[in-house]
């Protein structure tokens, strides 16, 4: 995603990111780039891999190769990020979208490689008296994580606390990125948001990951490392991880 994007090399950027003081990354958006050359880049960078960012579409290409090539890179999770339209358009669809996920997820498991997926705003938007959200938390197995965009929770109108405690141990990962006045996205902790609230939560929670993100940052590389500051106040003094998404 552009959120953390200084260059369109990853080489550039997995040479910068360790000034900013990160020291893992969730890869998304990224350049053709032979895995082994990248899982290379990313050790000689120091950068950890939590996890990467897998379209559907891809995955019923090919899910064999998607997962050898995040397990060549150095990950051990697979995060769908969003859903076709034609998969969410009514609740059996949505329903049947379930099932494709939680299959995709135990093909996954046999090959050491977790699985998760990642809302946006339209999972929260009614849909037949109910909403895609509601319904893939009803459908999908334990074993499909859940990383929650706290931002696109909160622009959808969702309390992103009472979202988090009501998924319990399900939600692995978050997504850290604020909500200024305008609706556009922001650093952590320089919007709306209330973020020592979520950090409480997801804490108790038993989060893995913060993840640093921004689809529209003003200035790439400033913008994460004052997300990465901020988010260091609120989690690191309590044992939890701070990083950020390639």
């Amino acid at each position: 995603m552009p959120g953390t994007r200084p260059s369109s090399s990853p080489a550039c950027r997995t040479r910068t990111r360790p000034r900013w003081g990160y020291t893992a990354v969730e890869l998304a958006g990224l350049p053709d780039t032979d895995p082994t050359t990248l899982a290379r880049m990313l050790r000689d960078a120091g950068l950890r891999v939590a996890g990467s960012h897998e379209s559907l579409e891809s995955l019923r290409a090919d899910a064999a190769a998607v997962v050898d090539r995040v397990a060549t890179v150095g990950g051990d999770r697979i995060v769908v990020p969003s859903l076709p339209e034609a998969d969410r358009a009514t609740p059996d669809q949505v329903r049947r979208t379930a099932e494709e996920l939680a299959s995709l997820a135990s093909k996954a498991a046999e090959q050491g490689i977790r699985f998760g997926y990642h809302n946006h705003a339209f999972e929260f938007a009614r849909l037949d008296g109910t909403c895609v959200w509601d319904i893939l938390i009803e459908s999908l197995p334990a074993e499909v994580e859940i990383e929650l965009d706290v931002y696109w929770a909160a622009f959808a109108g969702e309390d992103p606390v009472a979202r988090i405690r009501g998924l319990g141990d399900r939600v692995r990962l978050l997504h850290m990125k604020d909500l200024a006045d305008g609706r556009g996205d922001a650093p952590p902790g320089e919007g709306t948001l209330p973020f020592p609230e979520i950090v409480k939560a997801a804490r108790e929670a038993g989060v893995e990951w913060y993840i640093v993100e921004q689809d529209e940052p003003r200035d790439p590389i400033p913008d994460a490392t004052r997300g990465l500051r901020y988010l260091e106040q609120l989690a690191v003094a309590d044992g939890s991880r701070t990083d950020a998404k390639a």
